[in-house]
């Protein structure tokens, strides 16, 4: 039994609930990691993991991740995650069917989306069982292009280039979010290169804005002014980072840094690197303030930009990674809402 919750203590989760339904084989986790600020906001992962450890790591980290991504941007919302654990004896209607259920039994205490391996389909399920079910894929999907686009202007602005049609930028997936930024971009007149597991979607698009596909494996080392991972996390390994060409990384994956070391690295390289958990915000800002803030996206959206900015701005100024400093942000804003609630007590 302690070695469930020491393995909860390594990985900093306080808060899980571990779900086994066993009419539909449901396994999975939802991590809800503070709701200082709210309800906690955070997709649905599908994928087989080898263990439970792994799971847990892999649902508390991208917990942590909501929670910062909900207080950097102002939101008034905090931060959850659900992983299922895929695996050949589940029913996989009737198991997102009981996601839903417990999801709903929440109360609005955790407010779901999608996320990688799970389909919209898979989310039909779930939100046949709860009202707490955002099933607007495409539109999340084009928010996070949104700000992502926004973390790129800062990251132009700070080298004082106001006019985006003289980047070069090289874009790592070309899933929903990844698409969206390059669309952008290439709107802007800027140069594209785009790269994907599926060559023929990133040829496709390449051709669809004058762009250029390049091989997967090689779309970070382009000779570039940015690169912006859209793809998976634990792209930015300290071997990566070395050999960048490129003076910015701006992307809508989660948890791009293998290790909390590359941040340094990336500073220390004087790479202007905007926070992951920033970058891609904009699917829980739009989520955020639709379904529980009842607000106009747009302003926290355009925030980015300037947040961003801010962020790149005193890690120049404090010697300190853009990570420390956006963390610092993050948690003051947290920290703020607790006093000001203990207070109010």
């Amino acid at each position: 039994m302690n070695d469930v919750f020491d393995a909860m203590a390594a990985q900093g989760a306080h808060r899980i609930l571990m779900l086994n339904d066993t009419r539909s084989g449901l396994k999975a986790i939802i991590a809800l990691d503070d709701v200082t600020l709210g309800p906690a906001c955070g997709g649905i992962r599908s994928q087989p993991y080898e263990s439970f450890e792994l799971a847990l790591t892999d649902v508390a980290k991208l917990s942590q991740a909501m929670t910062l991504k909900c207080a950097i941007a102002g939101l008034d919302a905090g931060g959850g995650k659900t992983v299922v654990i895929d695996h050949p004896g589940m029913n996989r209607a009737d198991a997102f069917r009981a996601l839903g259920a417990y999801v709903q039994e929440l109360g609005g205490l955790y407010h779901c989306a999608g996320d990688l391996g799970t389909s919209f389909e898979d989310l039909t399920h779930v939100a046949e069982k709860t009202s707490f079910c955002d099933l607007s894929g495409e539109d999340l999907g084009a928010a996070t292009g949104v700000s992502v686009v926004n973390g790129i202007r800062a990251c132009a602005a700070l080298r004082g280039i106001t006019d985006l049609a003289s980047l070069k930028i090289a874009v790592q997936g070309v899933g929903l979010i990844g698409e969206s930024v390059a669309r952008a971009m290439a709107a802007h007149g800027a140069h594209i290169r785009v790269a994907d597991v599926d060559a023929v979607r990133a040829a496709k698009l390449a051709a669809d804005i004058g762009g250029e596909a390049v091989p997967a494996d090689s779309v970070l080392m382009q000779d570039v002014d940015i690169v912006s991972p859209c793809a998976i996390g634990g792209v930015l390994t300290p071997e990566v980072v070395a050999g960048l060409k490129a003076w910015a990384v701006c992307g809508g994956a989660n948890n791009q840094l293998d290790d909390a070391s590359v941040a340094d690295q990336l500073a220390a390289r004087d790479i202007g690197y905007v926070p992951d958990f920033l970058a891609s915000s904009g699917a829980v800002i739009l989520g955020a303030c639709r379904n529980i803030m009842k607000v106009d996206p747009q302003p926290f959206l355009a925030a980015v930009e300037v947040t961003a900015r801010q962020v790149l701005e005193q890690s120049q100024d404090k010697g300190l990674s853009t990570v420390e400093i956006a963390k610092l942000i993050a948690r003051s804003r947290i920290d703020g809402a607790r006093m000001q609630r203990t207070k109010g007590g």
